[in-house]
């Protein structure tokens, strides 16, 4: 198992994480003074659960701080002493490779209640910082083109009122409601009706309009990609030569998927 005391050149690049959501340390070690870790009579940190630290308050009796984090590491004492001394192990990330970080708790003058909490290196509290599952999801949403475009129409001027409406709230979704976007890919499909070609292109060209709507409403192009697939993966067979009503009944083939893969 390999240990370092600290490297703080390597942790600060590696962690990347806020320390400011950590109410209960206080950022100034100035005038706190740590014993020297080779006087603590664990001789190395205490693999402590980051879960028992955070829940570290101001208020808590020595009783409660003993409860979560055991007695202090060094020689202080427990009863008389303003000041518990920890020194706790945390894993890096590197295989076994873990630090270790010096960790005090503040009491009042009473010595009853915690009234501060330091660590002898800031970026120590980013090892209690929560981590979060990262969701790898792609998420298909199906728009009608008939309530897109005009029958027939694929350009950026016949995209209809509702249709507008509908890809800025998609916009305003991807921008918000992922914490990394990877890509964006916008398949456009029609219906039977038309030779293969016309079917084909017209596919496409509704595909870049959405996408260049997506641009206009913040969306990287770099993540955007189009494709025509024609009449193909139909959702619905309705037979019969073209009437308003076979019209009708193939509207569901008219449409645009739009994937989004990303971490929420």
């Amino acid at each position: 198992m390999k240990t370092k005391k600290f490297v703080m050149k390597s942790l600060g690049v590696a962690m990347c994480v806020s320390l400011s959501s950590f109410a209960s340390a206080d950022d100034s070690t100035s005038n706190v003074t740590f014993p020297e870790l080779k006087n603590s009579w664990l001789k190395i940190g205490d693999f402590t659960g980051p879960g028992h630290i955070r829940r570290i308050r101001f208020g808590m009796n020595k009783d409660q701080v003993a409860l979560e984090i055991g007695n202090p590491h060094f020689s202080e004492g427990i009863g008389g002493p303003d000041v518990w001394n920890y020194a706790f192990n945390f894993y890096t990330g590197n295989a076994d490779e873990y630090v270790t970080c010096q960790y005090q708790v503040h009491f009042d003058e009473k010595h009853t209640r915690v009234d501060k909490t330091t660590w002898k290196e800031n970026q120590c509290a980013a090892f209690l910082e929560e981590k979060r599952p990262v969701i790898n999801q792609s998420h298909p949403l199906v728009l009608s083109s008939d309530g897109l475009f005009a029958f027939g129409k694929s350009g950026f001027n016949d995209l209809q009122q509702t249709g507008r409406e509908n890809l800025r709230n998609l916009a305003g979704q991807i921008k918000t409601g992922y914490k990394t976007v990877r890509s964006v890919a916008i398949t456009g499909y029609t219906d039977r009706i038309g030779s293969v070609s016309s079917n084909q292109a017209l596919s496409l060209a509704r595909a870049n309009t959405v996408k260049k709507y997506l641009i206009s409403q913040g969306i990287d192009d770099n993540l955007i990609q189009t494709s025509g697939a024609g009449s193909n993966k139909a959702v619905v067979n309705c037979p019969g030569p073209k009437s308003p009503a076979v019209v009708a009944c193939l509207m569901p083939n008219r449409r645009i998927e739009i994937s989004v893969n990303g971490d929420i």
